[in-house]
């Protein structure tokens, strides 16, 4: 089972400081949101073409690999598509220069009948960048559900660096218990899988296990059908600075981890 973390939960830590809460819990790869409390990735120093190879060796050389550069990327608003596209171009050299395979990208909301081709414009256009980096999409707000995302997976279905990344809170929200209902549909698409826990009595994410989302059925599932990609703990302290830090968070990820069956591993 290959676990990973996304620095959202530890933005404003220096990539020094990110590496180390790795290494401390034997995780071996970061999905990259955030580095020294900056979120946009034109503006983060480790990313500049003159440091990208210094970044990528600091990387290399502590055993981390870099597998999804985040991006604020979303197609759904007409007025801010070009920016959007701006951002993903970016976002796809950097990977590229840092050998990232991932950047990751969301549809959000269905405000209009014209925002699923939007999106699905989005995603090619940021398709033919690269042949080196999938762009994946995350289930995200109104994307959530196998009626809207098959608008878009079938006019994509045909881009081989073209993927999801199946966030099991925000499925949790539309689908409850019956997640296996989406990930039916969604199965030939996941590449990435953010885990993420969320009580129904407090109404707030919380530590893994400690909440409503089945997340070791799920985990158990994918892996018993082949899943070779990584369960990302997603820990939002960035939205949610009331949120413990992210060393407490990983130590509950962990332990979660380690209570799926060990056949399925």
């Amino acid at each position: 089972m290959k676990l990973c973390f996304s620095t959202l939960g530890c933005a404003d830590r220096s990539l020094e400081d990110i590496i180390s809460i790795a290494k401390k819990h034997n995780i071996s790869a970061i999905e990259i949101r955030g580095i020294n409390g900056i979120m946009n990735n034109a503006d983060i120093t480790e990313f500049a073409q003159a440091n990208s190879a210094k970044t990528a060796e600091l990387l290399s050389k502590n055993g981390i690999l870099p597998i999804v550069l985040g991006t604020s990327c979303y197609f759904h608003n007409v007025d801010k598509f070009d920016k959007a596209i701006n951002e993903g171009e970016l976002s796809v050299k950097i990977a590229e220069n840092l050998n990232i395979p991932n950047i990751r990208v969301f549809g959000d909301k269905i405000q209009s009948p014209e925002c699923i081709d939007r999106v699905v414009s989005g995603l090619s256009q940021l398709c033919k960048c690269s042949d080196r980096v999938n762009i994946l999409l995350e289930v995200h707000g109104d994307f959530n559900t196998a009626e809207t995302l098959s608008q878009v997976t079938e006019k994509m279905s045909d881009t081989k660096n073209f993927g999801l990344i199946w966030d099991i809170e925000h499925t949790h929200k539309a689908y409850g218990n019956s997640w296996s209902e989406f990930y039916s549909f969604a199965r030939p698409y996941i590449k990435h899988v953010h885990i993420k826990d969320f009580s129904e009595e407090s109404n707030r994410l919380c530590l893994i296990g400690n909440g409503s989302i089945p997340i070791v059925p799920i985990v158990e599932r994918l892996l018993s059908d082949g899943y070779d990609g990584y369960f990302s703990l997603e820990w939002e302290k960035k939205w949610h600075p009331e949120l413990p830090d992210i060393e407490l968070a990983l130590d509950s990820f962990v332990s979660a981890m380690k209570e799926v069956r060990s056949d399925e591993r």
